[in-house]
C-alpha cells in the first residue's frame, strides 16, 4: 500500500500516548502492512495534529516494541516480522497464561528435568544455606506452535511433594505448585536484562547464534514470605515484547 492511499483521521486529540495507540492499532489490525512506509514526521504530525515532539516520543516508542524500524535516509516503515505475543507484565502470570491471554494457541514442552544440588546462583537467589537438592525443569512455551520462550526454574525439593512429576507443573506453574503442593506464589523479584542466544538455547528457539534475547531473571515468594524458586525465562526479541507501565 502506497503511502498516499491510506485515510488517516483529520485530526487527532491528545499527544504521545494518543498518538502511539492509534498507530499501534493501525498496525495490529493491518490497516498499515507490514513493510509499509509512513508518511515524514512533519507529513504525519500535520495529518493527525499533533507536535513534531510527540509524534517522535510516540514513533520511537513503537521502535522500541519492534512495531516500526527507521532506515536512516529512507525513512520509517512497519517491521516485516512482529513481535508473536506483546503486553504489560505488571500482573504475575504463567507464560501460559499469558500468551493465550493474548488471543494465541499456548503451549509447553517439557525438555529437560534433573535434580542437582543448589549451585552458588540459586543459593544465593534463595538465601539457602547449603548445596540442598534443586529440582530443574527446563520447558519451552510456544504461541500458535512457534516457540517464543525457554525456562529453566529450580526448586528445593522441600517444596514439592513425594513423588514429584515435574509435567504436573511445567505448563502452568503458579496453578500447578498450588493444587498439587500447596505453595502459593505471591509476588516475583525480576530482573529484565539483555542477553544473546547460545548454546542449546539456539535450537529451543530456532534462532541463529547470537540472535539478541531478552531474560526475565526472577525469585518468586509465596504468601508465608519463603523464598519458593528461581527462574529464568529467555524470549526472542522480535517474537516476545513486554510492556511496563510507569506512574509519578
Amino acid at each position: 500500500m502506497a503511502v498516499d492511499q491510506y485515510r488517516w483521521p483529520t485530526r487527532l486529540a491528545g499527544a504521545t500516548d494518543t498518538v502511539r495507540s492509534l498507530l499501534e492499532r493501525q498496525i495490529r489490525e493491518g490497516e498499515l502492512l507490514p513493510g509499509q512506509r509512513l508518511p515524514t514526521e512533519p507529513e504525519l504530525a500535520a495529518r493527525l495534529g499533533v507536535g513534531r515532539n510527540s509524534l517522535r516520543e510516540a514513533l520511537q516508542s513503537l521502535e522500541d516494541s519492534g512495531l516500526i524500524v527507521k532506515r536512516h535516509g529512507i525513512g520509517t516503515f512497519v517491521t516485516e516480522s512482529r513481535p508473536v505475543v506483546q503486553g504489560g507484565i505488571e500482573r504475575l502470570a504463567s507464560l501460559t497464561e499469558f500468551i493465550a491471554g493474548e488471543g494465541r494457541v499456548s503451549g509447553s514442552d517439557l525438555v529437560g528435568y534433573a535434580v542437582v544440588p543448589a549451585n552458588a546462583e540459586v543459593r544465593r537467589k534463595l538465601s539457602l544455606k547449603s548445596a540442598v537438592p534443586v529440582a530443574v525443569i527446563e520447558s519451552v512455551k510456544t504461541a500458535n506452535g512457534q516457540p517464543v520462550a525457554v525456562c529453566f526454574d529450580y526448586i528445593p525439593l522441600e517444596f514439592l511433594r513425594q513423588p514429584f512429576d515435574p509435567s504436573s507443573i511445567q505448563a502452568s506453574i503458579f496453578e500447578g505448585l498450588q493444587n498439587e503442593h500447596g505453595v502459593n506464589i505471591r509476588f516475583a523479584e525480576c530482573e529484565i536484562l539483555p542477553t544473546a542466544a547460545h548454546g542449546s538455547l539456539t535450537s529451543m528457539l530456532s534462532v541463529e547464534e547470537g540472535t539478541p534475547l531478552l531474560l526475565l531473571d526472577q525469585v518468586h515468594v509465596d504468601d508465608t514470605d519463603r523464598r519458593v524458586f528461581h527462574s529464568k525465562s529467555y524470549f526472542p526479541f522480535n517474537r516476545f515484547t513486554f510492556r511496563l507501565i510507569r506512574h509519578r
